[in-house]
């Protein structure tokens, strides 16, 4: 299992078509393909084979209210498919500037957090679908 995970500010942080990475806290992509058992008679150890991706991207942003923000973005996609990309450096898509598309990520549920004297924040964990990295 490959994670990729970063705190801060990114260049780039889009769900569906709005950018987010003004109001981006940190985000976790993992990308997670299933083992599948290949072992035949033969083998004095158990094998495995690649089988379905079920990916996950978890991220918490800021709340904002206003429209095209956030929260509005978030509640939208409670029950759909989206696209989240992620690029943590400015420059573009290369081997040290990689850019991470989650393509076909399900959102389930969509807590807002609320706590005296903090900012509202909303952390959302999309599910199956695939993330793939761009280097050129």
């Amino acid at each position: 299992m490959a994670t990729v995970t970063a705190l801060g500010k990114a260049t780039v942080f889009t769900v569906g078509t709005v950018d987010l990475a003004d109001q981006l806290q940190s985000i976790t992509m993992t990308k997670t393909v299933e083992a599948l058992d290949s072992t035949v008679l033969t083998d004095t150890s158990r094998r495995n084979a690649a089988g379905l991706e079920n990916s996950e991207t978890t991220f918490t942003v800021l709340g904002s209210f206003a429209t095209g923000e956030a929260i509005q973005t978030i509640f939208g996609d409670v029950g759909t498919e989206s696209t989240i990309v992620f690029e943590p450096l400015a420059a573009a898509p290369g081997a040290s500037s990689p850019r991470y598309t989650h393509s076909n990520a399900f959102l389930a549920t969509a807590p807002i957090v609320v706590e005296v004297g903090s900012l509202v924040s909303i952390t959302a964990t999309y599910t199956g679908g695939d993330i793939a990295q761009a280097v050129s």
